[in-house]
C-alpha cells in the first residue's frame, strides 16, 4: 500500500506542474503610469492644464491629459523607473522619484498616483 501512495503522490506532482500550454496576450495597451492630479485641500480634479513628465534613464516622455479626462497617463507599455513630475501654472510642481513599473508576459503592471498640488 505503501508504495502505491507515493506513486500517486508523485503522479499528482507531475500532473500538476505538467505545461499549461502558450501564454496569450491581449491586444490591450496599458499605461505603466496614471496619475490622478488634484487640488489637496478640495479633491478637485486639475489635470486639465497640467502637463506630466516621465524620466528614466535618456528616455523622456512629455504627456497631457489622458482619454479619461480625469488623469495623466504615460509609460505605454514599458517598465523602467521613473522620475515623475507635474507641473500646472500657478502651482509648485509635483515630483516623485524612483516610480517603479514592472511587467509580466504580456503587459506592464499598471502604478498608480496621487499628485496633490500645491498653489503658489
Amino acid at each position: 500500500m505503501r508504495f502505491r501512495l507515493s506513486t500517486l503522490l508523485a503522479l499528482a506532482f507531475l500532473v500538476g506542474c505538467a505545461d499549461q500550454g502558450p501564454i496569450i496576450c491581449t491586444e490591450q495597451f496599458v499605461y505603466g503610469i496614471r496619475v490622478e492630479v488634484v487640488d489637496p485641500g478640495s479633491g478637485t480634479p486639475l489635470a486639465d492644464s497640467a502637463t506630466m513628465t516621465l524620466r528614466d534613464g535618456d528616455y523622456v516622455e512629455s504627456t497631457t491629459l489622458s482619454p479619461d479626462g480625469l488623469t495623466m497617463a504615460g509609460a505605454g507599455e514599458r517598465a523602467g523607473n521613473y522620475t515623475v513630475i507635474v507641473a500646472r501654472p500657478s502651482y509648485h510642481n509635483w515630483v516623485r522619484t524612483e516610480v517603479e513599473v514592472t511587467a509580466d508576459e504580456c503587459h506592464v503592471i499598471p502604478v498608480k498616483l496621487r499628485a496633490e498640488l500645491q498653489k503658489i
